[in-house]
């Protein structure tokens, strides 16, 4: 495990690259929680930070359709925020300069708080008969368009009959397994 951040600066660019990793709004304590679960950031300084974050104009408060509102006092627990274009390029620039080990275990950390749902994605598959088998597509789209799709040629209509039913009831599940096995990282297909 990397080793903790210390470092006000180096927290914020934290902060804000997983938040453009993410690319979608995010309450508090669930911001909190990615950032702090890997021992990167303790809790207090992540506090600390991302109210200077908001105050600097590089996260606001976002609405349900991702509009960004300004920040005002009181608000409430369960609001989301949302990076702003100032705050993603910092993190573009900046984001570079963090560890690779701490980027990379921040990217993990993320991804195992996001769902596919809450991305709003839809997943979806079919096949077509090919001869003595089956072509077999599955993919996932979100608002962007695909996150991932795949064209399989299956001699089996049982293992066809399987495949499909395994990629219905787990898409995040082989959606993190093919990154991780395209990324090299294959230990994270277990955590």
């Amino acid at each position: 495990m990397p080793s903790p951040l210390r470092e006000k600066n180096e927290i914020k660019i934290f902060i804000l690259f997983l938040l453009d990793k993410i690319g979608y709004p995010l309450d508090y304590n669930t911001i909190g929680s990615i950032v702090v679960q890997d021992g990167i950031v303790r809790f207090f300084d992540f506090a600390d930070a991302f109210y200077e974050l908001v105050d600097a104009g590089h996260v606001v408060r976002a609405e349900n359709d991702g509009e960004q509102l300004p920040l005002h006092a009181g608000s409430e627990s369960d609001e989301k925020y949302i990076i702003t274009d100032t705050g993603r390029e910092v993190a573009h620039v900046l984001g570079e300069n963090l560890m690779v080990t701490v980027r990379e275990q921040g990217t993990r950390s993320a991804l195992r708080h996001l769902s596919l749902q809450s991305l709003g994605a839809a997943v979806d598959q079919n096949y077509e008969s090919l001869g003595d088998g089956y072509l077999y597509h599955c993919s996932i789209k979100d608002k962007n368009g695909d996150v991932l799709a795949v064209d399989l040629r299956v001699d089996d209509r049982r293992m066809l009959e399987r495949i499909q039913q395994n990629f219905a009831d787990k898409p995040e599940i082989i959606y993190r397994g093919i990154l991780a096995l395209l990324s090299g990282d294959v230990n994270y297909i277990f955590e």
